[in-house]
């Protein structure tokens, strides 16, 4: 019997392990991205809103939640303080009663519109560091990554449920 001092399998150190390298560098990243985002007195979350609902306006609260992954009661708190910045609103124009379709303020189209110009920076500068077959090839590793843990990726135009 093997004591737990012997192993018969090397440890994998820390610094070795891909998932807990993965997460360093998107901590890293979500911090340089909050602090770009700061003077536009924007959490990640409220720029993700802003973009999603940009790229997809009249979609619904939960269709939002799926695209930021996140549950539905998060995606509504963060919805309702945009909402009262002014920088969107929400109508049940065509859609069920229960369902609220989400539209940018002029207001927000301009923030989010100002956030997209941060979020080509970093994608530029992000290309600068790793060159554009880097970049694609991590595209491509992401996204076989995202399919075999299943996750939704799929955009959800047109969805009002």
């Amino acid at each position: 019997m093997t004591s737990p001092t012997q192993r018969s399998v090397p440890r994998l150190p820390l610094r070795d392990g891909l998932a807990f390298r993965l997460s360093r560098v998107a901590r890293t990243l979500r911090a340089q991205w909050a602090e770009a985002l700061a003077p536009l007195q924007l959490s990640t979350a409220q720029a993700a809103t802003l973009r999603a609902i940009a790229d997809s306006p009249g979609q619904s609260l939960r269709a939002l939640a799926r695209t930021l992954a996140t549950d539905p009661m998060n995606a509504k708190r963060c919805v309702d303080l945009l909402e009262r910045r002014g920088l969107l609103h929400s109508g049940h124009e065509g859609t069920p009663r229960r369902s609220r379709a989400l539209r940018l303020t002029p207001e927000g189209q301009q923030l989010s519109d100002r956030v997209d110009r941060l979020a080509r920076e970093q994608e530029r500068r992000l290309g600068g560091w790793l060159g554009p077959e880097q970049v694609s090839g991590m595209r491509a590793a992401l996204d076989r990554l995202e399919a075999a843990l299943d996750l939704d990726v799929t955009p959800h135009r047109g969805d009002h449920r």
